[in-house]
């Protein structure tokens, strides 16, 4: 492949200068005066001199070394195409991504519990009657059974005889003979506090015990009438008796609760 390209280069310099020499003839005989016909046998032997020239004189392969090609002009060799580089694997995920829970069944309702029947309101309870008053009982007692005369003992008398501080008494009523020939007495208390009654019936005791001691030789009769006395707990009421009808007085007291 080397040779004919070198061949070619060759083939196609002789032809330009052949082509170049001829041009160059053409013009020089242009420019030359017409000669006559008579031409001299020099110019003839010249022109036929050049006509008998050899192409192959021209085109001997013994050209000079300026028409040989260069190393330059020698086809590179073409370069080979680099390999393409492979792609780098991608990078694994530092963490692998969580799998996603599954998610919780549902929980089953519950069922509605039924509904309470309503529970039927409770009828209000009827309003206790306020306690009464200890004068009131009293008073109610001698409106039942009849006694001899009798008179209210003060608070001073009764912290004295009975030995009752009366700042633990809610309310009291004590009543004696109006006439020292009688050993009669009533005397009801109500305590502020239930722990204070066992007090009350201690000076309840003291006061009895005074009593017999001082119609013991005195009348004999209200002696026997003084050892006969009753003392009554209700609630926060107590009840101290001396008398003949010690019984009906006791029911009375009872029913002044009740009475209206």
């Amino acid at each position: 492949m080397r040779k004919s390209a070198v061949t070619f280069l060759l083939v196609t310099t002789l032809l330009g200068g052949l082509l170049s020499a001829c041009g160059s003839n053409s013009d020089k005989n242009a420019n030359a005066p017409i000669e006559t016909s008579e031409s001299s046998p020099s110019s003839e032997a010249s022109l036929g001199a050049d006509d008998n020239a050899s192409p192959e004189s021209s085109l001997s392969p013994e050209a000079s070394p300026s028409a040989e090609a260069s190393p330059s002009e020698e086809a590179s060799p073409s370069t080979s195409p680099e390999p393409s580089k492979e792609p780098a694997p991608s990078k694994k995920p530092s963490t692998p991504s969580k799998s996603p829970e599954p998610s919780k069944k549902p929980e089953p309702s519950k069922k509605p519990e039924p509904s309470k029947k309503p529970e039927p309101s409770k009828k209000p309870e009827p309003s206790k009657d306020p306690a009464p008053a200890t004068k009131d009982i009293v008073d109610y007692m001698l409106k039942q059974v009849e006694q001899p005369s009798l008179m209210d003992m003060d608070a001073d008398r009764i912290k004295e005889t009975y030995g009752i501080d009366t700042s633990l008494l809610a309310g009291f009523t004590v009543k004696t003979p109006l006439m020292n020939v009688k050993t009669n007495e009533i005397a009801v208390f109500k305590v502020k506090n239930a722990k204070d009654i066992k007090t009350v019936k201690n000076g309840i005791e003291e006061r009895a015990a005074a009593v017999q001691k001082q119609f013991e030789n005195y009348l004999p009769d209200q002696y026997e009438n003084s050892k006969n006395y009753k003392v009554v707990t209700k609630g926060d009421y107590v009840l101290f008796l001396i008398s003949e009808s010690a019984d009906d007085l006791e029911k009375a007291f009872n029913a002044s609760f009740s009475s209206k």
